[in-house]
């Protein structure tokens, strides 16, 4: 079974675009991510698809454009290896979790507002969902009835949350990646490695959100890890994040910050959740987590890696 017939990418002499995706268990899932992407108006030039298996590469068979990379296990791992099998002559390189539904031209306006603003490193789009029980119909209808309110309809938007990058959809500077990769210390789902991933590549230039790119992310739960790995790599994660000193604030805010949110506000998060019995995931396995990893701290043995022990 063959995908859709690919449109013309981008002519010789003009900046490029490649995409590199890691996966893991939902290759009927990618399959329907690909035909989101082979339906761009800019096509990439190499869609490079990184799986710990060979069950869980996609079912179709797609274009030459599509390679294939089977064995690294990990988010960032996986990403790495897919942007070492880009070359450096590329000039642009876009994230997409699996489940990612992509405006027909997300590419194009990527590329052209990239090109109009050489001081951007990287921009994230915007997403009109994050629903576990939308359906990928109900994502390209969303899609599809999207319309602007105001004539910003183009706006870059770089303060408060949208200083970060969104590991589900980002498009990045293939230059930059000469310097920086994505932590490999971070196992597995690999909790907030675009935060982290941010806070070093904002060195190199701006980062922001562009509402021209438009997509939504099925957040699909098959695939994910579980909730007791979840809640110890919240806190554990930005833990490490403090110490490596890849964090937003100077101290001793960071610090404050740290206890306050990230432990404090978690925590109450998941607590609140477990009186409440909500049905809609493992929080009492999530707050589990959350306590291991606070005691690993106190300890002096926290560490990312130490998920793999849970």
């Amino acid at each position: 079974m063959t995908g859709p017939s690919p449109s013309p990418s981008a002519p010789a002499g003009r900046p490029t675009v490649s995409i590199a995706i890691a996966s893991r268990g939902r290759p009927e899932i990618l399959d329907d991510t690909l035909a989101s992407i082979h339906q761009q108006t800019l096509l990439p030039e190499k869609i490079v698809l990184v799986v710990p298996t060979p069950q869980d590469l996609p079912k179709k068979i797609w274009s030459d454009r599509v390679e294939t990379i089977v064995g690294p296990n990990g988010l960032c791992v996986q990403r790495n290896a897919g942007i070492k099998a880009i070359p450096p002559s590329t000039t642009y390189l876009a994230f997409f979790d699996d489940d990612f539904e992509l405006r027909p031209d997300y590419l194009q306006e990527a590329v052209t507002f990239l090109e109009a603003n050489p001081a951007i490193i990287g921009i994230s789009g915007r997403e009109l969902g994050w629903n576990t029980t939308m359906s990928r119909e109900q994502a390209k209808q969303m899609i599809a009835n999207y319309h602007p309110k105001n004539q910003f309809k183009s706006a870059f938007i770089c303060k408060g949350k949208h200083f970060i990058l969104y590991g589900c959809n980002m498009v990045v500077r293939r230059s930059v990646f000469e310097y920086e990769l994505f932590d490999e210390n971070l196992p597995l789902y690999s909790y907030a490695e675009d935060y982290e991933i941010t806070m070093r590549l904002v060195h190199y230039g701006r980062i922001g959100r562009f509402e021209g790119c438009v997509g939504v992310h099925l957040v699909t739960p098959s695939g994910r890890v579980r909730e007791i790995k979840r809640g110890y790599s919240q806190i554990a994660n930005n833990w490490y994040f403090l110490k490596k000193g890849t964090v937003h604030l100077r101290e001793p805010w960071a610090t404050i910050r740290f206890w306050v949110i990230c432990v404090g506000k978690t925590m109450l998060i998941s607590l609140f959740n477990v009186l409440k019995r909500n049905p809609s995931g493992d929080w009492p396995g999530r707050l589990k987590g959350q306590v291991i990893g606070v005691f690993d701290i106190f300890r002096g043995r926290s560490s990312p890696q130490r998920v793999l022990d849970l």
